[in-house]
C-alpha cells in the first residue's frame, strides 16, 4: 500500500477524532513535541524501526518524547491500552507497524491543524538572535497581509552575514547579504 495515502488516512483520523474531542490542540502540541525529539534525538527513529524492540517500549519511548509521562499508559498484560486518544493512536500506529510513515502522519496533521485554524507557518532566519520586537513586526506585517495567524519559528544562521530569510508557508523570501553576494559574484562571473 502507498505510504502516503495510509498516512493521509491516519492523519485524518486522528484529526477528525481530535477535533470532535476539542483536544485537536492538544494533540498538535504533544505531536509538535514529538516532532522536535525525533529530530533531535536521530536514536529514537532507530529504535522505533527496530523490530527488536518491543510494542510496549515503542509506546513508552514515543508517549515520553510527546512530553508525556509513560505511566498514565496502562498496558495490562494481553489487554487493551487505555488512555488518552493520543496514546491510543500511538499504540495504533504500532500495532499496525506503521513507525516508518510516523513523521509523514505528523506533518500532514499540523497542515489538516493549521488549516482548520486558519495558521500559517512561518520560519525566520536571521544572522544574529531576532528581537521579540521585530519577531513582533513579523507576525504583524503577515497577520495583515495574509489573515492568517502566525506560528513563528526562528533560526540562527550567521553564514547568512546580515539580512534574513523568511519561509511563509512554502515560499521562501530571501534578503540575506549572502544571497545579495552571490548574485553579484554570478554576475561578475558571467560578464
Amino acid at each position: 500500500m502507498n505510504r502516503g495515502s495510509v498516512a493521509i488516512r491516519y492523519s485524518r483520523a486522528l484529526f477528525e477524532e481530535a477535533s470532535a474531542q476539542s483536544i485537536d490542540k492538544d494533540v498538535y502540541g504533544f505531536l509538535t513535541t514529538l516532532q522536535d525529539n525525533m529530530h533531535k534525538v536521530p536514536d529514537l527513529q532507530r529504535a522505533l524501526m527496530n523490530q527488536r524492540v518491543s510494542k510496549e517500549k515503542k509506546l513508552k519511548l514515543l508517549v515520553t518524547a510527546s512530553g508525556l509521562n509513560p505511566d498514565t499508559t496502562i498496558l495490562p498484560p494481553g489487554g487493551e491500552v487505555r488512555g488518552s486518544l493520543y496514546i491510543r493512536f500511538l499504540w495504533l500506529v504500532l500495532e499496525h507497524q506503521r513507525e516508518a510513515v510516523l513523521r509523514i502522519i505528523i506533518l500532514i496533521y499540523f497542515e489538516l491543524y493549521r488549516a482548520k485554524h486558519h495558521i500559517v507557518n512561518v520560519i525566520l532566519e536571521t544572522a544574529m538572535a531576532a528581537s521579540d520586537e521585530l519577531q513582533q513586526r513579523v507576525k504583524d506585517k503577515i497577520y495583515a497581509l495574509t489573515g492568517l495567524h502566525v506560528q513563528l519559528e526562528t533560526r540562527v544562521r550567521p553564514e547568512l552575514i546580515g539580512g534574513f530569510c523568511l519561509r511563509v508557508g512554502d515560499i521562501l523570501y530571501d534578503y540575506s547579504y549572502r544571497s545579495k553576494l552571490q548574485t553579484i559574484r554570478k554576475r561578475l562571473w558571467n560578464k
